[in-house]
């Protein structure tokens, strides 16, 4: 009993709280997708143990991969941005071009 209030509280409140102010915080096109995920929530049912082998599953596990996938990019684009300032390739000016304002607008920000 005890567990299923935490699954439906973590799920109804503290879930959608945590993807609210990642919408709210950071505006930009990966932001977009946690909006997305947000405004699906109100349509799956709560996690128990049968609606965890379905469709609330689903959308948990998309969400977590989704999530690890967005924490790889920007760790693999920090470290290619750190790694060529760190050997003079790139000036550390070079912010105002095309493609830093396009990367930026995706999420990505050195």
């Amino acid at each position: 009993m005890a567990s299923e209030v935490v699954c439906g509280l973590v799920f109804r409140l503290l879930l959608p709280v945590c993807l609210a102010s990642a919408c709210l915080f950071r505006y930009n096109g990966l932001s977009f997708v946690y909006l997305i995920y947000l405004l699906l929530i109100p349509l799956f049912a709560e996690p128990t143990s049968t609606t965890m082998q379905g469709h609330t599953g689903r959308l948990l596990q998309s969400l977590c991969f989704t999530s690890m996938t967005f924490l790889l990019l920007h760790i693999i684009y920090q470290i290619t941005v750190n790694s060529l300032l760190a050997t003079n390739s790139i000036d550390a000016g070079f912010n105002c071009s095309t493609w830093e304002k396009s990367i930026r607008q995706i999420g990505f920000e050195r």
